[in-house]
């Protein structure tokens, strides 16, 4: 995985950026993040439309937020995934349709028992995902290195790249899960 600049690499790769939350459905190529710490990226694919969404929220709870109205709700786990799940119905994502991923939250300082970002991160993560019903197929969180992931869209693949190690598939292509069975089912194209 490359890191770009731009939220748009000359390939058509959208890249999310800390505190951002992009939607795109194929033929855009793919959905990207990097340098996942303490943040956490919730990686969302509907395998019928093959529409994806990536959130990269920064910090567990908008509470901490002084600003009128709010800032960004995708700078906070409580605000950016009920805004996440939101956008995908808003372009015709069905909740029974999605596949969803977890990566990051990791414990990037030396001594990180005094914040714990990764953890209430995490912690508030599941907490909206409770509130809302929804569940993870793959999860890669916790540890100390930090992390990259990219969907593509046209599969549903999703690969994972901690620290400078080599990629690995978090989630495969298609439509098998585990626990699930969607052979019967067919991908709109």
């Amino acid at each position: 995985m490359r890191k770009h600049s731009s939220s748009e690499s000359a390939g058509g790769e959208v890249v999310v950026g800390v505190g951002d939350c992009r939607i795109a459905r194929y033929p855009v190529p793919s959905l990207s993040t990097f340098a996942l710490g303490s943040c956490i990226a919730v990686v969302v694919y509907d395998w019928k439309t093959r529409t994806g969404g990536l959130l990269h929220a920064m910090l567990p709870d908008s509470s901490i937020d002084r600003s009128p109205g709010g800032s960004n709700p995708f700078v906070y786990m409580d605000t950016g995934v009920p805004e996440l799940f939101q956008r995908l119905a808003a372009v015709g994502c069905s909740k029974h349709s999605l596949r969803c991923c977890v990566v990051g939250g990791a414990a990037m300082m030396a001594d990180s028992s005094l914040f714990e970002i990764g953890k209430r991160n995490y912690l508030a993560l599941r907490k909206a995902f409770w509130r809302h019903g929804i569940l993870t197929d793959q999860e890669d969180v916790g540890g100390f290195e930090s992390r990259s992931v990219r969907l593509d869209l046209e599969t549903g693949r999703i690969v994972l790249r901690k620290g400078a190690g080599s990629e690995r598939v978090l989630m495969p292509a298609g439509l098998s899960l585990p626990g699930r069975d969607l052979s019967h089912a067919s991908v709109a194209r």
